[in-house]
C-alpha cells in the first residue's frame, strides 16, 4: 500500500494511508499464467495420487 493520499468517503485518512485498498485489476495475460501455474503444480500431485493408489 502506498501513501498517495487516497481519502475515504468522508475525506479522512488514518495513518497516511487510505482505509479503502487501490484496486489493481488481474490483466487477462496474467490470469492465464495463473491458470497453467496452477495446472502445473496440481498435475504432479494427480499423477503421484494415480501411481501411489495404482501400486497399493
Amino acid at each position: 500500500m502506498n501513501k498517495k493520499g487516497y481519502t475515504t468517503e468522508s475525506g479522512g485518512r488514518q495513518n497516511g494511508f487510505a482505509i479503502e485498498p487501490e484496486i489493481n485489476l488481474i490483466t487477462e495475460g496474467e490470469s492465464k499464467k495463473s491458470f497453467l501455474l496452477f495446472i502445473g503444480i496440481l498435475l504432479p500431485f494427480l499423477i503421484g495420487g494415480f501411481y501411489y493408489f495404482k501400486t497399493l
